[in-house]
């Protein structure tokens, strides 16, 4: 029986789940679950991945304490956009700052359209533009002169830099680097006319691999500490947590698209190749690489941050007692864009959703009743799905009959059953690891077990009950609809 690890590195926690495959279908067994929040260092909020690679180590050492010496492959997936830089020891120079520290794009903007022009760029990469995307992290960079830009001598994105502490080769996952903005998605390489229009040095470009591929082996004195026994392969995933977890959609069909749910609601589906038009550009789509070379075309929404951050300012953890407030609320009909830059990272966010309402509907609420506050937040979400998800079917030209919402949000009844209700069209849910369950299959996948795509999602259907959600109330969600469309904000990202 060959076991495999996945990492799993989320923006708020992160998860080791050891995998393998019985009679066709998928056990798991989580190993050990950390947080990963951010540390405050000289005035700046930054990713601390020295003690997330500590959990990796004990990770280690708590599988072989539990199942031996032996390991089949190990990978990681992350989210993707941010990146550390190699300096020419192959030290690496810099952790990444927060993402919610670049609250809009304005600071770039000036330098992506005089030196590039935003409609020619996104002809090329066919990325959306968003605060921290790394074409514009890199840009501050060097508008900054930072240090780090001087001579640096490889790029790696978050899941790649783990790989890379565990004893792999310098290089970056397929679905990171495509969606990084200095890549060409028609030629399927790095874009040189871009980088030397940015000056983004050449010695960035570092090697690509795709998901199923073996990087390297696990550093011996790493198995020596955790009690494994060598060689153990590091098979990448998608680099991007989302390309891996949009694997795990339980449907052999094509007539569907998926909500990855989580602090981000990334909505797409698959396409054979980019979808490069002008409608694509109007409303900031998005192209990066699905796992076995194929495309996801899909949009960010903001999706739980709002109620997180709700839930921090209130002291409270329990979901659950969230969902059940929210469902005991009195109807409304109170929609806030969920996407507007007013929820970013406000100083209160029950403060900033009271306000919206206050502002755009002439209502008071009390930012302290958890119910109503929440049932805003979570209908807006609805209503938004729908918005990008007719837009993303007219830009593919793709009619979808079905929702899947998969990872760790998706087991909130109260957005599920309202997603369905707005969208108009059933929504299933069951996957709720879905980026380390995508993790484990595509490891199976680079050790031979399993020989392609069909074979990993049937693996999903044999595995992963589905619970579905029938719409309800479609003409009361119809009227919400169309408060949504009044009040959109023409500027929204």
């Amino acid at each position: 029986m060959k076991r495999h690890l996945a990492v799993d590195i989320g923006s708020e926690s992160g998860r080791v789940i050891a995998g393998w495959l019985e009679d066709g279908k998928l056990v798991t067994d989580v190993i050990l679950r950390f947080r990963t929040q951010f540390v405050q260092m000289r005035r700046r909020s930054v990713r601390n991945f020295y003690r997330y690679h500590e959990e990796i180590l004990k990770a280690l050492k708590l599988y072989a304490e539990k199942y031996g010496p032996e390991l089949a492959s190990i990978g990681v997936d992350a989210w993707a956009a941010d990146f550390v830089l190699l300096d020419r020891v192959g030290d690496i120079m810099k952790l990444p700052e927060s993402y919610r520290y670049f609250t809009d794009t304005e600071d770039v903007l000036g330098i992506l359209e005089s030196k590039f022009g935003l409609r020619a760029l996104y002809e090329r990469n066919g990325n959306q533009r968003q605060p921290s995307d790394t074409l514009n992290q890199m840009l501050r960079l060097i508008r900054d002169r930072h240090p780090s830009m001087d001579d640096p001598r490889g790029m790696l994105f978050v899941s790649d830099m783990f790989h890379y502490l565990l004893g792999a080769e310098p290089c970056c996952e397929h679905s990171c680097v495509s969606y990084c903005g200095f890549w060409n998605q028609k030629k399927n390489d790095w874009d040189e006319d871009i980088m030397r229009a940015f000056g983004i040095p050449g010695s960035l470009r570092t090697k690509v691999v795709y998901a199923g591929d073996t990087v390297g082996y696990v550093d011996e004195r790493i198995l020596q500490e955790a009690g494994l026994r060598g060689p153990v392969p590091i098979i990448t995933p998608c680099a991007h947590d989302t390309s891996t977890a949009a694997l795990c959609i339980a449907d052999q069909g094509t007539d569907w698209a998926f909500v990855s749910s989580g602090t981000w609601s990334l909505m797409g589906f698959e396409t054979e190749g980019p979808v490069i038009n002008d409608t694509a550009f109007r409303y900031n789509f998005s192209n990066s690489t699905m796992p076995l070379r194929t495309n996801m075309f899909k949009k960010n929404i903001t999706g739980t941050w709002l109620v997180q951050q709700c839930c921090e300012a209130w002291g409270v953890n329990d979901y659950n007692r969230i969902v059940e407030l929210t469902e005991a609320s009195p109807d409304n009909d109170w929609i806030v864009d969920v996407n507007a830059g007013e929820f970013y990272a406000p100083e209160s966010m029950p403060l900033a959703i009271a306000g919206a309402v206050k502002r755009d509907f002439g209502a008071m609420i009390d930012p302290d009743d958890m119910g109503t506050v929440c049932r805003v937040a979570f209908q807006s979400m609805a209503v938004k799905y729908r918005y990008y998800l007719e837009r993303l079917m007219k830009a593919a030209d793709k009619k979808v009959e079905k929702l899947y919402i998969i990872s760790g949000g998706s087991r909130n009844r109260v957005i599920n059953q309202f997603a369905a209700n707005a969208c108009r069209i059933p929504v299933s849910t069951g996957v709720y690891e879905a980026s380390s369950v995508g993790n484990l299959l595509l490891q199976a996948y680079g050790c031979g077990e399993l020989r392609d795509k069909a074979a990993m999602r049937q693996v999903i259907i044999d595995t992963f009950p589905q619970t579905v959600f029938t719409p309800k109330d479609t003409g009361l969600w119809e009227r919400k609809y169309r408060v949504y469309e009044r009040i959109q904000q023409k500027n929204a990202w």
